[in-house]
């Protein structure tokens, strides 16, 4: 069944249609749009862009142009409605999947890459087109996208993405690092856990001592961040 729910990202009011099992807009997706930049004139690219928020979020923002990127046909579909819904359609285009995970964009071309990853540790995938199984760590979308991204930037280029604790934070700083991008926390946020959360599994990768959760009056919380991420060579860097 379709539904329709309406969000608020600063002055916008934007309505979104959600079907197919593609689901709300999750805190974490409302998170960085809350703290996606003015985009005037910038080119962004919107990596698993399910019902197509945070493109329009970016357009609004004023992104001359936005590219879709899903590998769920069905996602990328709904997007570009929801794209026309809102009345910013115009400049927004879809790119074809492929085997890498950002596909084949001129180097330097994209001044912003927006995503929030699947990035749930779980054993096995919960269902098909899942938007949280990620590998049994919740870092294969993760990886792949930082490692992906540099090539992709302009020389002021930046990545902006979602990241939780669950999906060990700290290993992809040094990953951001490692491949010539300069990381920063620029929002934070608790979040007690939902149910799909397996926390059996998270405590069988270390749990609380590791970082990847904590409990507060007896209820267990992940932390999300976004994360932004400059080219080192940046002038500002």
């Amino acid at each position: 069944m379709d539904e329709i729910q309406t969000y608020k990202i600063g002055e916008h009011q934007i309505e979104l249609q959600f079907r197919d099992g593609i689901a709300p807009v999750s805190p974490y997706s409302l998170l960085l749009a809350e703290n996606i930049p003015n985009l005037e004139g910038q080119t962004v690219l919107d990596l698993g862009t399910g019902s197509g928020f945070l493109a329009i979020v970016a357009k609004l923002r004023g992104a001359e142009r936005v590219y879709l990127v899903d590998s769920f046909d069905k996602a990328v579909a709904l997007a570009l409605e929801n794209a026309k819904r809102n009345g910013i359609e115009h400049g927004v285009d879809v790119l074809q999947t492929g085997e890498v995970m950002l596909p084949s964009l001129e180097p330097g071309s994209v001044d912003v890459v927006l995503s929030n990853p699947a990035q749930l540790p779980l054993p096995e995938p919960d269902r098909a087109n899942s938007p949280f199984y990620a590998g049994p760590d919740g870092r294969a979308m993760i990886d792949a996208l930082v490692k992906e991204t540099p090539e992709k930037l302009s020389p002021s280029g930046r990545l902006l993405m979602t990241h939780n604790s669950m999906a060990n934070l700290p290993k992809s700083v040094r990953l951001l690092e490692s491949v010539g991008l300069q990381p920063k926390i620029i929002a934070e946020r608790t979040l007690a856990f939902r149910p799909f959360i397996n926390r059996d599994w998270l405590d069988a990768l270390g749990g609380v001592s590791e970082g990847l959760y904590f409990v507060r009056d007896g209820v267990a919380h992940e932390r999300v961040c976004v994360l932004e991420a400059r080219r080192s060579d940046h002038p500002g860097s």
